[in-house]
């Protein structure tokens, strides 16, 4: 016998979305859109399991709209006997005792979903599905792991199933898609005895075998950056049995499109002529357009070019546009350096990394990454990148 699975992951519900500015409730709305495909998907189609491999929120405490309508989501799915299975990841895992608990953690309360919050040591439950005994485990995302850690090094899990699935929210070793200064799992501490491995965190959907495990991360259901303009997303359909996944299907999500081109400013004439006329041959009031600008001008030309004209120029045309002036050379009759490009995030992860190298001790350093991750929150809540 097979069981039916539905995973997916990151669905960053109620993000921040502050440079969208006027359109940033539109926004949002994008993000629960592409959840709802999930569910009516899984509504529609009755899977045994509905599995969220971490980041269901954008953030620790998403506004009541966003919970409630999660709420209910899984409310339809249990009423369908679909048994959901949730752990919480980077966006959705408190970070100190001032944040207390996770969003997610009203629905493993309610009889809707299990929620796996442990997030130093996995937790598992046994079901009877068709016959089969099914073993689904996880664990949580911890945000006390200093950089290079591997999560799961000594980590120890008996799957007693005939069926038996691993739920996680972390990078692994030799997928695509994650930064440098973050915890990594190596392959070789993946738990053995498993038939799928559903993976969270890298939104490009992804997977591999390894030892014999189908590994899959489904991607995110929304392109929450730019990085994303290129990637298909949505969420996965499987049927798994006692030897692994035996189908799998990639189900796309109506993710609003990202775009960016390129704009060699012209030597001559208004740039805000040129731009416009180049931009009214895209629009297109469904896409979020960044441009680049590409060349070098003189001061003189560049006082041809105000950025607010453009955005004004382009409100009904587009979603939003982004413009991007790192391309953009100012002529000048003495050669001046340019300073390092960088960005406020940039600048304090390098600053508590030199901390944290500096540190005596490990109390020290578990308190000054405590400290980078509230830092870094609340940068993001107020628009920094």
């Amino acid at each position: 016998m097979s069981i039916q699975v539905i995973l997916t992951s990151d669905n960053h519900l109620d993000p921040a979305a502050v440079m969208y500015g006027a359109r940033r409730y539109q926004r949002k709305q994008d993000f629960l859109r592409c959840f709802d495909t999930v569910i009516e998907y899984a509504l529609k189609n009755k899977p045994d399991l509905f599995l969220v491999a971490g980041d269901l929120f954008d953030q620790i405490q998403p506004r009541n709209p966003a919970r409630a309508r999660a709420m209910q989501q899984f409310r339809a799915l249990h009423d369908k006997g679909i048994r959901v299975f949730l752990i919480s990841g980077h966006h959705d895992t408190p970070k100190s005792m001032e944040q207390g608990s996770s969003p997610l953690s009203v629905y493993g309360n309610s009889e809707y979903a299990t929620f796996f919050q442990d997030n130093d040591k996995p937790s598992q439950k046994t079901l009877n599905i068709n016959g089969e005994e099914v073993t689904v485990a996880g664990v949580s995302y911890n945000p006390l792991l200093t950089w290079g850690t591997d999560p799961l090094r000594g980590v120890k899990v008996q799957p007693s199933g005939d069926i038996n699935i691993f739920i996680l929210h972390y990078p692994i070793d030799g997928f695509t898609g994650y930064g440098k200064m973050e915890s990594l799992v190596r392959p070789s501490s993946l738990p053995t005895g498993f038939q799928l491995v559903a993976a969270g965190h890298l939104h490009k959907h992804q997977k591999s075998k390894i030892a014999g495990i189908d590994t899959i991360y489904s991607g995110s259901t929304e392109r929450v950056n730019f990085s994303e303009e290129n990637e298909e997303k949505g969420f996965v359909w499987l049927e798994l049995d006692k030897t692994g996944v035996i189908n799998e299907e990639f189900i796309k999500s109506p993710a609003r499109e990202l775009k960016t081109v390129e704009f060699k400013l012209p030597k001559e004439g208004s740039i805000d002529s040129f731009l416009k006329k180049e931009l009214s041959k895209l629009q297109n009031p469904e896409i979020v357009l960044r441009f680049k600008l590409i060349g070098s001008v003189g001061v003189k030309q560049l006082l041809t070019y105000k950025r607010s004209n453009i955005i004004s120029f382009a409100q009904g045309k587009f979603f939003t546009i982004v413009p991007n002036e790192e391309g953009l050379e100012i002529e000048a009759g003495k050669l001046v350096s340019p300073l390092p490009r960088t960005t406020p995030l940039e600048e304090l992860r390098r600053y508590f990394k030199q901390q944290i190298e500096k540190a005596e001790g490990e109390e020290d350093r578990r308190v000054l990454v405590e400290a980078l991750n509230l830092c870094e929150k609340r940068l993001q809540e107020e628009g920094a990148w």
